[in-house]
């Protein structure tokens, strides 16, 4: 069933090691999981495939609101009738049209994103609340990251997309396809996502150190460090996606002095100076559950680091390992996927 998780593009996504991370679960005996850094979800939607109940968490609002669509939601669907009244809808001039001329889309689809996300909010024919809403929002996100070269908001780079060049990554077709015809695709993937396995979920967006403990398992799968110390950005990386899924109030939470205009960030855990230290805080809260820590190779902290920072809190962690590559790497060759596992000590 966990087959049916939506494509995605997001970076580090599980969607594609989702047989191997069951494999590596089964005969651990759990009912309850946390997900802390739920990304995409496609982790959580494993674990709601495996019967368990699960709660989701993530710092972007974007994130919650697709585990809100697929993780939460046990039986609403979106009628994509709906994309095609928002289609021929009137035209209407919002924050991406007045402000990101040039920078992530053409003015054409500007035009467009402002359209769709006035008839999820505000016009009184197609405005949506709840569940449906989420679905909604989660299809529009997920086309604005097909339509993206290397499927990220972090920079102002709409040229490379409409530059006449030979290309070695991307696909072209599909960043010309109309946003509207993407979406129904992408609402298609998530109406056949949703399914009930009989137990509530939920989806919070905080702060990693912020969720309380008591589950069965938690699931830990913290932004990627590279050797050099440097984290990846998330908020950065997808801001776009978070000021969609809150246009009422986008514009006066935009950092105007950065040429992406991403939103204005505000502090949290497992920054660059902060992650291993976080990552010890985080241990020791959930030092009463099963933890499934998942971490790239190579990287920083290093697995064995990782192992020993484990050792603190758990008992010895059993380490499982997998070679995969990504389109973005280099140096392929030596990636790898890690889960290390390890029970509680009491």
């Amino acid at each position: 069933m966990y087959t049916d998780f939506p494509n995605t593009r997001y970076q580090g996504s599980k969607k594609r090691i989702l047989d191997w991370i069951k494999e590596c679960l089964d005969g651990i005996e759990f009912d309850t999981a946390l997900d802390v850094f739920g990304g995409t979800g496609s982790v959580s939607y494993l674990l709601k495939s495996m019967g368990k109940k699960v709660t989701f968490n993530d710092f972007l609002l974007s994130n919650v609101i697709s585990a809100r669509a697929l993780i939460c939601n046990s039986t609403t669907k979106l009628s994509e009738k709906w994309i095609k009244e928002i289609a021929t809808a009137e035209p209407y001039e919002g924050t991406v049209s007045r402000l990101y001329s040039g920078i992530f889309f053409t003015d054409e689809e500007n035009k467009e994103i402002d359209k769709i996300a006035n008839g999820i909010f505000f016009n009184p024919k197609t405005k949506l609340d709840g569940t449906k809403r989420n679905l909604a929002l989660f299809a529009l996100s997920q086309t604005l990251l097909m339509k993206r070269p290397f499927n990220l908001f972090h920079r102002a780079n709409l040229n490379i997309r409409l530059r006449e060049c030979d290309r070695k990554f991307g696909n072209k077709t599909t960043w010309e396809r109309p946003i509207t015809e993407l979406m129904l695709r992408n609402l298609k993937e998530a109406n056949n996502a949703v399914f009930s396995n009989g137990k509530r979920h939920y989806a919070h967006q905080k702060d990693a150190l912020m969720i309380g403990a008591g589950f069965d398992l938690v699931y830990i799968d913290p932004p990627y460090c590279s050797i050099n110390k440097k984290c990846a950005d998330y908020q950065d990386y997808y801001s776009f996606l978070d000021g969609v899924c809150n246009y009422p109030c986008w514009t006066a939470n935009i950092d105007m002095t950065k040429k992406n205009l991403p939103l204005q960030q505000n502090n949290h855990s497992f920054t660059n100076n902060r992650f291993e230290a976080d990552l010890k805080e985080l241990l020791s809260k959930h030092s009463g559950s099963i933890v499934v820590l998942s971490y790239k190779s190579p990287g920083w902290p290093s697995i064995d680091k990782l192992g020993d920072m484990i050792r603190e809190t758990h008992r010895e962690p059993t380490l499982h390992t997998k070679k995969i590559n990504y389109a973005l790497n280099r140096n392929n060759g030596d990636c790898r996927e890690n889960l290390l596992i390890a029970m509680p000590k009491k």
